[in-house]
């Protein structure tokens, strides 16, 4: 397994450079606030991720670059959360956890929400590869309720009367 330092090394973009793409791409004519739209906006200092924070002099809400966006409130940092939209198209979501050293679970999630994300956009198509994982198709009955239980084993009367056929034989 490759270890969390060679991968940040290796493929992960700059931290700095992710946020200043999302910052150019969300607000190219100047920061707005999410809640009001009001452009009167201070910046107010950074979160733990590293994005600006921003207060709102209209609403008076604090806010970030990453509110309302696919990238708030996760774990994965903002580099990892690039590199996974990046793999998403040609790789597996197995190949990625197993390049991130992080969980699949966590990396699945993420993919989740981002194509959740992408569905939403009218003008976003999807075509391509379809990866599927794992999937269970239920056939025939099987773990269904029945209305009775099935009968079981030998009544007592066809069991004497298969001992006696037995005995003559």
């Amino acid at each position: 397994m490759v270890s969390r330092e060679s991968v940040s090394n290796v493929f992960l973009p700059d931290k700095e450079d992710c946020l200043e793409y999302l910052r150019d791409h969300r607000w190219p004519n100047g920061v707005t606030c999410p809640h009001c739209e009001s452009a009167d906006t201070i910046k107010k200092g950074t979160t733990r991720k590293g994005a600006q924070r921003y207060q709102c002099k209209n609403c008076n809400s604090i806010f970030n670059d990453l509110t309302e966006t696919i990238f708030a409130e996760h774990q994965l940092s903002i580099p990892e959360m690039y590199h996974i939209i990046s793999k998403m198209e040609g790789h597996t979501t197995n190949d990625i956890f197993q390049e991130l050293d992080r969980t699949y679970k966590t990396v699945l999630d993420f993919v989740h929400e981002v194509q959740d994300a992408l569905e939403e956009d009218p003008e976003f198509d999807l075509y391509g590869v379809c990866e599927a994982d794992e999937v269970y198709v239920v056939a025939g009955e099987k773990g269904t309720k029945q209305a009775s239980p099935r009968s079981r084993g030998l009544k007592k009367r066809d069991a004497e009367r298969s001992s006696q056929t037995n005995r003559q034989s």
